[in-house]
């Protein structure tokens, strides 16, 4: 009888293999990763800074691996041959404890996070679990992608709790790819949700795509969720993300290519962020560069900044805070403190938490739990 063939998808990439692949083509491909598994330095992480378009700060970074062997392919196609010989969770461990220990030398900046790709399947699997537990989990952020298909919500949910409790947040990735995307937002509730590259690079129009960040965001606020653009891959996407107005976080080539952390990455992205406030591509002259520094020292009004809005900023203006710039140097305890002084009723645990995300440049819901466990305690104690 023929081999009949499969096909194995991840991440965008599909790869057709025979479901009983002869003996040969079998081994060549355990060959390939068996040599990464036993040779961990052919396996290189880079990060990818995640950009607040609220704040102009980077507030995370997604943590992507480099295979440096032949033959050379797409990291995808590597997990993806891995998941085909079932060495997929091995692999997928190899290349969370590389991301982390480099994370961890470099020394992850404060009030930062770190996200990570684990294909849903695996998240109980004893080498990937020993992986994440190596980290500090309230800094970590999991990816669940739209490939990655879930036959068990239930099920899935259930080995989410350990790590929720121990202060790990999780996204949905490629949301808005397909249905499967958004039925992993409503049924996992994640603390990020991370738009398809398409839907921010294929809008026809400026309208459109305004009109389609207003939706999305209307629905992610009332969920708590943070709304992260991917795939801002030119200078042109930041400018029209960032003229929308609308508090996301974003990555892309646009903002910085995955590198090594963390200075160089950190600066390409504001730099990004301080061009795109003038909605031009990044200036090469010298007079350009000085229009480009004064805008990004003018103060970000309170009112533009994430969870604020018209409820809190007249309250925080009264209170002495009118930037973004201002709340950060005064904190979120202390900005609170003034807020109940003289508006006791806006000034509820939610606020407390909604002041730190806006530091964060994140919504309300995706600050560790430990943080907001730590900010309570601290007004508490006054």
């Amino acid at each position: 009888m023929p081999d009949q063939p499969g096909q194995v998808s991840l991440r965008g990439l599909t790869i057709t293999v025979p479901s009983r692949a002869p003996r040969a083509a079998r081994g060549l491909l355990r060959g390939h990763v068996a040599e990464l598994l036993e040779s961990p330095h052919l396996l290189r992480p880079v990060f990818q800074p995640i950009l607040s378009l609220a704040t102009g700060t980077v507030v995370g970074y997604e943590g992507l691996s480099r295979f440096e062997m032949k033959p050379r392919r797409p990291p995808e196609a590597w997990f993806a041959e891995a998941s085909s010989i079932g060495l997929g969770a091995e692999l997928q461990a190899l290349a969370l404890r590389r991301i982390l220990g480099f994370a961890a030398r470099a020394g992850l900046p404060d009030d930062t996070f770190l996200s990570l790709n684990v294909s849903p399947g695996y998240l109980s699997d004893p080498a990937v679990a020993a992986a994440i537990a190596t980290a500090d989990p309230s800094r970590l952020v999991v990816e669940f992608t739209e490939e990655e298909a879930v036959h068990d919500y239930q099920e899935l949910r259930r080995l989410m709790v350990p790590y929720l409790r121990h202060g790990v947040r999780f996204a949905v990735d490629d949301a808005g790819a397909g249905f499967a995307s958004m039925r992993h937002v409503t049924e996992l509730q994640p603390a990020f949700v991370k738009l398809d590259a398409y839907l921010i690079r294929g809008m026809r129009s400026r309208q459109t795509l305004r009109a389609f960040l207003r939706a999305i965001n209307g629905f992610t606020t009332e969920i708590g969720a943070t709304l992260v653009a991917e795939g801002v891959d030119a200078a042109s996407d930041l400018a029209v993300l960032t003229e929308t107005g609308f508090p996301l976080l974003a990555q892309g080539f646009g903002i910085a290519r995955p590198w090594a952390p963390w200075p160089d990455v950190n600066l390409a992205a504001t730099r990004a962020w301080s061009d795109a406030r003038q909605n031009r591509p990044t200036p090469s002259s010298r007079g350009q560069g000085r229009s480009r520094d004064a805008a990004q020292s003018r103060p970000i009004p309170i009112e533009d900044g994430v969870n604020i809005g018209s409820v809190l900023g007249p309250g925080l203006r009264r209170a002495g805070i009118e930037s973004i710039e201002a709340l950060r140097t005064v904190g979120a305890v202390a900005a609170w403190q003034r807020l109940h002084a003289i508006e006791p009723d806006l000034a509820t645990e939610q606020t407390l938490v909604a002041l730190e995300g806006a530091i964060r440049g994140v919504r309300w819901a995706s600050v560790p739990r430990t943080e907001r466990r730590r900010l309570i305690t601290a007004v508490a104690a006054e």
